[in-house]
């Protein structure tokens, strides 16, 4: 799973119907990349990218950005729920369609737990949703089967804490 801290995350709350750029936002910081993580300001990287989305929209300030991408969609949850499985085991994690009309992110998929879907909604930063199989894929197909997944490397895995004086 991700770990941002529920004060980093509010930075990525939804003001104005810039959900896919905050879902990118929240990845971007993730995996450490400024051009991702600052979509919704006015940086060196790029204008601020504010409103709604669709793929060619993404696929165009994400060329000028220099933000690498797997811009995926399809008909079906078969067709993009390989590609979430892949992002969250990877630890890229992804910016999916989450709800009517909606973009979320993917922040964790924990195989064998009885809601192994983990999301953040950028309309409640302060917390993390949990789905079964089922209730993620009736949400994801609320908004249709698409998702962002970065073509960068991902984050470093979390640290391990060894007492290694004991």
């Amino acid at each position: 799973m991700m770990d941002i801290p529920p004060e980093y995350r509010a930075w990525f709350r939804n003001p104005d119907g810039s959900c896919v750029q905050c879902s990118l936002g929240m990845v971007g910081m993730w995996i450490n990349r400024p051009e991702w993580t600052y979509l919704l300001w006015d940086t060196p990287y790029g204008p601020a990218e504010r409103g709604g989305s669709w793929p060619g929209r993404v696929s165009e300030y994400a060329r000028r950005r220099g933000m690498k991408v797997y811009n995926v969609t399809g008909r079906t949850y078969e067709d993009t729920r390989p590609w979430m499985l892949w992002a969250a085991q990877t630890g890229r994690f992804a910016a999916i369609g989450a709800g009517r009309a909606h973009f979320q992110t993917l922040y964790g998929y924990v195989p064998g737990d009885p809601r192994p879907w983990k999301v953040c909604n950028n309309n409640s930063t302060w917390k993390i949703d949990e789905y079964t199989e089922e209730e993620f894929r009736r949400l994801h197909m609320a908004s249709g089967p698409w998702v962002v997944v970065p073509d960068e490397p991902p984050a470093p895995p979390p640290p391990i804490i060894v007492a290694w004086w004991k």
